[in-house]
């Protein structure tokens, strides 16, 4: 199909749902998941549609929302002139930092409001989410996804506004519980802390408040420093503030001078403020590959989590979208803000000589994750000896499930990243070579720039070529490839003469080692929630001016069925909660409690 038919029934397809999941029109199309954003990306600029995190939302959709706005008394216009279309982005820069703070299976709620409305939209490509709210417009957009649960807190209907309220909704949140409430306010002040301009509104946010394990504050630029009619939460209630950049400099020194966690976010870049003097911090910038990846978002937390901890250290986040385009635009904001140092995501080896060149010449230090730069200090994986543990795995494996006989090995690789990842997969070949009789011909590589659909299509491609009943084994680049390979399989009919081992264990591939997963031998796990720690912890001696060794390595283990709920003991909580009907356990949080654990498992399982 031709991409202007593609995109043509992309718009029809929207029109119908009033809303797009990237991975929903990757399955629909069969394209790539970069395909898919690239069309989205086209249309946006047609004004045909707004992309929001993970799909794409109707400007029909994006009007209602500004109509929401002007009913709860906001000073946005109702049609997307050109204030109208800077007041959007605005809004979509603070729903999507909100929205990382959100993880599959969270019980949450989301107050009224046009900051909450725009991050309903970027949790339409999630699953699994119990949302509460007050807001009709709100619970009808969520209701259109089936896998979440919406919960409307009923309560009183006034002329003219969007929420419900009135002393049964308090009554009601009395009762109940949520892990992350996500409230929006008129006015923020050292005065008077969090406030709305609406008596009764107030009354129930503080009803919200009370009943939120975590509350998250949404303000647009112009409340903050605001005086509002009344005040529903103290400074100190607020774990966090999201505003926009344009936020007025001396009171957001004033808010994070009492205690408040604050973000400052513009169109592409989020500032993550530092509660320290402007003598004693430093500027950090981390451009994350993508926030779509289990394995990135899990770094980018890692790296927030020890930035919080350090207390020193002002984030200045991007993401790059696995997009070389946009990292190189990224990289030039990164500098236009001024950072001290830079942490860089991103797997186009080419792009990475030129965001180097770009870096040098400013004078901004760089630690590369994962993908090295020329140039750069290094942290990540170390590659061929993750390459030999997923060999010898397979090895193993194969001697005792199919008596050491082996006929072909496929390679799903990712060329653009170069060759020290490339080396996972040498060091793997290097293994099983030494011990079976491989010929070149038994070996066949495939590139799969370590997509999903790539990898799905690059393994079909490979069955369908290699006789029946032959034993083939894959091995890959990261967990795309598995997850690849295992679909390909299973659709042909293969499951009984393949196996596969994984680079990388993603919550994905811990389920199918937990359901027992025939195929897949395991995985070696490269531990992205800890990455945050060490990252810091070199980026910090770098700023100082102490040496740092040119590459740094994360720990590798393979992760298979026997160990995979010693790793991981609260997945398993998680899933047995939700076997039993009752709310999932945040993920954020099992990551940022296991993190702490994890180092002396991993040794453990090593000994």
């Amino acid at each position: 199909m031709k991409p202007k038919e593609r995109q043509e029934e992309i718009l029809t397809h929207l029109i119908r749902q009033g809303s797009l999941d990237i991975l929903e029109l990757r399955e629909r199309f069969q394209v790539s998941e970069g395909t898919v954003r690239n069309d989205l990306r086209a249309l946006e600029g047609q004004g045909k549609l707004i992309r929001t995190h993970g799909g794409a939302v109707s400007v029909a959709s994006a009007q209602l929302t500004f109509g929401v706005a002007k009913r709860n008394g906001h000073k946005f216009p109702e049609s997307p002139d050109a204030t109208a279309v800077s007041a959007q982005a605005q809004r979509r820069s603070v729903a999507r930092r909100a929205a990382e703070l959100i993880s599959e299976g969270d019980v949450i709620m989301l107050s009224g409001g046009s900051l909450t409305h725009a991050l309903a939209g970027e949790l339409q490509a999630m699953r699994s989410l119990v949302v509460l709210t007050n807001s009709l417009d709100i619970a009808q957009q969520l209701s259109h996804n089936p896998a979440h649960t919406v919960i409307l807190i009923g309560g009183q209907m006034r002329a003219g506004h969007d929420t419900l309220d009135g002393p049964l909704i308090s009554t009601t949140l009395e009762r109940m519980r949520v892990s992350k409430a996500f409230i929006t306010c008129d006015g923020v002040s050292t005065a008077q802390g969090f406030a709305s301009n609406d008596i009764t509104d107030a009354q129930v946010k503080a009803s919200m408040v009370a009943c939120a394990d975590t509350v998250v504050m949404m303000a647009p630029g112009d409340a903050i420093g605001r005086l509002a009619l009344m005040s529903f939460a103290g400074l100190s209630q607020a774990h966090q503030l999201i505003t926009t950049n344009d936020s007025p400099a001396d009171a957001i020194n004033a808010l994070m001078s009492a205690g408040v966690r604050v973000s400052m976010c513009g169109e592409r870049i989020t500032e993550v403020c530092a509660d320290c003097p402007p003598d004693r911090k430093w500027r950090i910038g981390f451009a994350n590959l993508t926030e779509q990846q289990d394995f990135s978002v899990a770094v980018r937390q890692s790296i927030e989590r020890a930035a919080a901890e350090i207390g020193t250290v002002e984030l200045i986040l991007a993401d790059n979208e696995s997009d070389p385009a946009i990292a190189l635009e990224n990289a030039r904001r990164m500098l236009d803000a001024k950072v001290d140092l830079v942490i860089e995501y991103q797997q186009d080896e080419r792009t990475n000589y030129v965001l180097m060149d770009m870096f040098r010449t400013a004078g901004v230090r760089v630690v590369a994750i994962d993908i090295p730069m020329p140039g750069a200090a290094y942290f990540g994986a170390d590659n061929y000896r993750a390459g030999r543990l997923a060999g010898e795995a397979a090895v193993q494996w194969i001697q005792k499930k199919w008596n050491g006989k082996l006929d072909k090995v496929v390679c799903l690789e990712q060329s653009e990243s170069g060759s020290i990842p490339a080396a996972r997969i040498h060091g793997a070949l290097v293994t099983l070579r030494a011990v079976f009789q491989l010929q070149e011909s038994d070996i066949l590589h495939y590139d799969t720039r370590g997509g999903l659909d790539e990898s799905r299509t690059a393994a079909t491609q490979a069955l369908r070529n290699i006789p029946w009943g032959r034993k083939v084994l894959f091995i890959g680049i990261n967990a795309n490839s598995t997850l690849g390979a295992l679909e390909a399989a299973e659709v042909l009919g293969r499951q009984g003469s393949t196996a596969i081992v994984s680079q990388n264990v993603s919550k994905r591939i811990r389920r199918e080692l937990r359901r027992g997963n025939p195929m897949l031998i395991g995985g070696v796990d490269y531990f992205p929630h800890i990455y945050g720690e060490r990252v810091l912890q070199m980026s910090l001696e770098t700023l100082a001016g102490h040496s740092v060794p040119p590459a740094a390595y994360t720990e590798h283990l393979l992760i298979d069925a026997h160990n995979v709920d010693h790793i991981y003991p609260e997945e398993r909580e998680q899933e047995a909660a939700g076997n039993n009907g009752l709310p999932h356990r945040s993920a954020t949080s099992i990551k940022a409690q296991s993190a702490g654990k994890l180092l002396a498992a991993i040794h453990t399982n090593k000994g």
